[in-house]
């Protein structure tokens, strides 16, 4: 009798074994470089900094989490840089000693086509890069967001829509190839709309707010609506309070490419509305209650977390992890690819011949800025 209870035992324990190491042998890893900075979204101020970080990660987190349903296992490294412009370059060795099966990085256009000459059989990933030239890069090169051509379009058609009469007073942040695209292409779009509309231009570097002359700076233009192109929505903010605080009474007109990391906007009406100038800036709808997507990562933050998230860096790193999850789920790759690197590749190259704006968010709207926070002003699909 013992004897048998013995073998049934070990019977189980060979079986338990065999099992899990089944299932185990079925967890794949994927090695992420998260290939960014903070810098390029906030100031040198270490508590916005450090929140900015801890919300960017938080995205990965809940990808992570959801990841390990379809049995991917997600192991990722920060491989954060400097604030000037070619501080990505000096991260480019670590990055490829670690060897990552996936990058993903930088939110910076200009930064993220830098890499087409150090990163070639490794699918490299950006939540925000947009420039016109990024059709340029290799197929292992991708962005999640709308390119700037989509996004001036929509921003041209909106203001001519609300402003028909009004003249358009450009201000382009010079020493940054993607505000100087995008400034461009807005002009050019806003010209086939409006051809009479009079489009000013006027190209500035934007590293000292403080020393603009503001009163120069719009003269002859007061009147105008004023679009600005300038590298963060921060900057952006400081640059419209210090030309608004010489205009008190002007009720100044500003409006903005920038995605706004850390706003959750809503389409509550505000009152109190006070401010010495209107704000409005066009981006995605990043919160979107009836979207699948978000009500996965909503689920998955809140298990983590404990509450509900609050800033959009969360989702949109959140949603450019998944892509790669959802790719490799809805086309997997041939048995004989044996390497995640491979197998990452393989899939989101299909997935992009399937639909060449994978996981690219399908609704964008106007925000406008208030003293509590902003509101979304109007939605449509892009």
């Amino acid at each position: 009798m013992i004897k048998k209870q013995q073998i049934v035992i070990l019977v189980g324990i060979i079986f338990f074994v065999l099992i899990n190491n089944y299932i185990c042998a079925q967890v794949e890893t994927i090695k992420l470089a998260l290939f960014d900075t903070p810098y390029n979204e906030m100031p040198l101020n270490v508590p916005l900094l450090s929140e900015y970080e801890k919300n960017y990660l938080a995205g990965v987190e809940a990808a992570a989490q959801v990841a390990k349903a379809a049995n991917i296992n997600i192991v990722y490294k920060p491989f954060f840089y400097g604030a000037g412009p070619l501080d990505v370059l000096s991260e480019i060795s670590k990055v490829q000693e670690w060897q990552p099966d996936l990058i993903i990085g930088p939110g910076a256009s200009d930064q993220f086509l830098l890499l087409k000459n150090y990163i070639f059989n490794t699918m490299v990933l950006s939540s925000y890069a947009s420039d016109i030239s990024l059709t340029t890069l290799p197929k292992n090169f991708y962005s999640v967001n709308l390119p700037d051509v989509q996004v001036s379009s929509l921003l041209s058609q909106y203001i001519h829509q609300q402003y028909p009469q009004k003249n358009i007073y450009v201000i382009t942040q010079i020493d940054s190839k993607e505000c100087v695209d995008a400034s461009d292409l807005f002009i050019n779009s806003y010209h086939k709309i409006s051809p009479a509309t009079k489009i000013t231009q006027n190209k500035l570097i934007l590293d000292n707010v403080s020393s603009i002359d503001s009163k120069k700076l719009m003269t002859g233009h007061e009147q105008d609506i004023v679009v600005i192109f300038n590298f963060t929505y921060y900057g952006y903010s400081v640059l419209i309070r210090h030309i608004a605080a010489s205009f008190p009474k002007s009720n100044l007109i500003f409006f903005s490419n920038q995605d706004d990391w850390n706003d959750k906007g809503t389409d509550r009406p505000r009152k109190n509305d006070n401010l010495l100038y209107q704000s409005y800036r066009i981006g995605p709808v990043i919160f979107d209650s009836n979207d699948l997507d978000y009500k996965e990562f909503e689920n998955a933050y809140y298990k983590l977390y404990h509450q509900e998230p609050v800033d959009s860096v969360s989702f949109m790193l959140y949603l450019t992890v998944m892509s790669v999850v959802k790719a490799l789920i809805q086309f997997p790759p041939p048995e004989t690819y044996q390497g995640m690197r491979e197998k990452i590749l393989y899939s989101y190259t299909q997935a992009l011949k399937y639909d060449p704006t994978w996981f690219r968010l399908k609704y964008y709207a106007i925000y406008q800025l208030t003293p509590q926070g902003e509101v979304l002003i109007t939605k449509f699909a892009v």
